[in-house]
């Protein structure tokens, strides 16, 4: 086995392959002899996993800022190395998981709302005829949407995005009895689908740009590459993301996908799936930073997303639907506050809408589950005397999602709007505001038909002993418990980043962000980095062999003057000088010295 490439600063460590091995060990498990198991013993490994999966998790990131404070922006993150192929004379790809600012970041809230979801669904399918499958294929999603975050390369993200959409199909299919739902699940495996064309198409393209998949060395060679080739891939990452995580104009997959369970709804929306997208534009920053226009198209499409779901949220009467399109809502915000150049921001609202979403779904859950599986807003009424903790639950993730201080939603929405404010994109703030006053209307409509007025029809007949489902203690303790602590979650996780008060927050995401705070500014080092099949020489070029890419200027490195042409070769000097151009450019001179050892 051979290592083709490994950026600087990476340190061994077993704690990223525990973040993402212990759920599939326990999913494995699960299918494999889940048969002869009793479903408290299924309950007990499928929480269990994802609860050692979490303490992984926050292991690694405390690992990490510890070495972080030691070795400072020498550090890129903790490494398991996976599997090499290719050497250093060939093109050649590596797999292997990483745990940086961003990744741990992610990967906490995966494993941790993961773990709040698991516990409560041990209440909501008690019961189920599947309930073994159900365990089984949550923590198969766990396990590929940690695998989609914890990867070093886009090779590696490929394998969990695919793992991701197989994974959400079948748990939207999880009643495959119903015809519904199977539709649903074939419908959001199409279109998510569609995403990972792009996907694919965009590794292709700065595979052949770059020699390289690994992100940090990916990141040190995009200096290299010409604009256009930058914009075509990040156009197509951006499809993509707009595939996965439902935006504008591929959101269609979302309401149907509601035919699940709704704990299956609470961690597609909250921790896995729809944050994919979020994850890859935010992951890809540096190429976006190098590619206006396509970091453009990041931001219009995430505002028009967020104004478009608050928009169709005020119209609708199914409880679960109206979360659905408040998501694709605030996935926009997400996405415009990466496209704004504010990817801090916009990972922070990931870190608190995965609270108020999953409390708002869990409470939503117990409001179904009351009613005997009754999701229209229309019969429900006057459930705030009879279901108190749900009532608690929807006023404390409303009022987070709302932007309401102090709950956590204010820090980071305030953020993301601070932010295109600043940079001076007022038509996109404008945007941003109306889809914010759009969702305090949906949200209190949301209120007042489910727990305001007299009771509907559905009520009444819950009351009446219409759905005949009187349920054992525990159900109610295990449902109850991570709607208790996911309110807390919604009020003051957004604490974590009020500025000038606290910055954990900054100090996890900046070890990625502010790495390349600089934008391109490191293209000198990356010459240095290319490995010696990129760095060969070519022939000696023939007088009228035009540059390959395009002309540079003296003092600077890989980049075209505003309106250069390009300009041609002069004969190489002997190894280790510099070959030159007409205009005074330079291309790299460790090549010549490459090939010459």
């Amino acid at each position: 086995m051979t290592v083709v490439t490994e950026p600087q600063g990476v340190v061994a460590s077993l704690w990223p392959a525990a973040v993402v091995g212990v759920p599939l060990a326990g999913a494995l498990l699960l299918a494999a002899a889940g048969r002869r198991m009793d479903p408290r013993t299924v309950a007990w490994i499928g929480v269990s996993s994802v609860g050692a999966a979490f303490a992984a998790a926050v292991a690694a990131l405390l690992d990490y800022l510890a070495r972080r404070q030691a070795m400072g922006e020498a550090l890129v993150g903790l490494s398991t190395r996976l599997w090499s192929l290719g050497g250093p004379q060939a093109p050649g790809i590596d797999l292997g998981l990483l745990g940086d600012g961003l990744s741990l970041w992610f990967a906490l809230v995966v494993t941790g709302v993961g773990l709040l979801i698991h516990v409560y669904s041990v209440g909501y399918m008690a019961g189920d005829p599947g309930f073994r499958r159900y365990f089984a294929q949550l923590n198969y999603f766990i396990f590929a949407m940690s695998l989609l975050v914890m990867s070093d390369g886009l090779v590696g993200t490929i394998a969990g995005w695919a793992n991701v959409g197989l994974a959400s199909y079948l748990l939207i299919g999880f009643w495959y009895q119903r015809e519904d739902a199977r539709a649903a699940a074939i419908k959001a495996f199409l279109v998510t689908f569609s995403g990972e064309v792009g996907l694919v198409l965009a590794t292709a393209l700065l595979w052949h740009q770059t020699g390289t998949v690994q992100y940090y060395v990916l990141f040190d060679r995009l200096a290299y590459v010409p604009t256009g080739a930058l914009t075509a891939a990040g156009l197509l990452l951006l499809w993509a993301a707009a595939a996965k995580s439902a935006q504008l104009p591929l959101h269609v997959w979302l309401p149907d996908a509601m035919a699940g369970p709704t704990p299956v709804s609470a961690l597609i929306h909250a921790a896995t799936m729809v944050t994919a997208g979020v994850y890859l534009t935010a992951r890809m920053y540096p190429l976006y930073a190098a590619a206006p226009l396509a970091q453009a198209a990041v931001a219009w499409v995430g505002g028009l997303s967020a104004l478009m779901g608050a928009v169709v949220a005020c119209g609708q009467t199914d409880i679960k639907r109206v979360l659905a399109y408040s998501t694709m809502s605030q996935i926009g915000y997400m996405l415009l506050g990466v496209g704004v150049a504010a990817e801090a921001a916009g990972v922070f609202h990931f870190f608190t809408q995965a609270f108020f979403k999953a409390l708002l779904f869990l409470a939503a859950g117990l409001v179904i589950h009351g009613l005997g599986g009754e999701q229209d807003m229309t019969r429900m009424g006057g459930l705030a005397r009879s279901m108190r903790l749900a009532l608690g639950a929807y006023l404390v993730g409303a009022a987070a999602m709302m932007g309401i201080p102090p709950f956590s939603g204010f820090y980071s929405k305030d953020a993301i709007l601070e932010a295109v404010w600043s940079h001076g994109h007022v038509a996109l703030w404008a945007i941003g505001i109306v889809a914010a006053a759009l969702t305090a209307f949906y949200s209190v409509r949301m209120l007042t038909l489910i727990f305001g007025g007299a009771p509907g029809p559905a009520v009444q007949a819950a009351s009446h002993g219409g759905h005949g489902h009187p349920e054992p203690a525990w159900v109610a303790r295990a449902m109850g418990v991570p709607v208790v602590v996911l309110a807390v979650l919604a009020t003051a996780g957004g604490w974590v980043w009020i500025p000038g008060r606290t910055a954990w927050a900054v100090t996890v995401l900046e070890g990625f962000f502010g790495r390349f705070r600089e934008g391109l500014a490191a293209a000198g080092h990356a010459a240095e980095a290319l490995p010696a099949w990129i760095l060969r020489c070519p022939s000696p070029p023939r007088p009228s062999a035009r540059w390959p890419r395009w002309p540079s200027t003296p003092g600077r490195r890989g980049r075209p003057a505003p309106g250069s042409r390009p300009g041609r070769w002069r004969q190489p000097g002997p190894p280790g000088s510099t070959w030159t151009t007409p205009t005074g450019g330079w291309w790299w001179s460790r090549p010549c010295a490459s090939r010459a050892g």
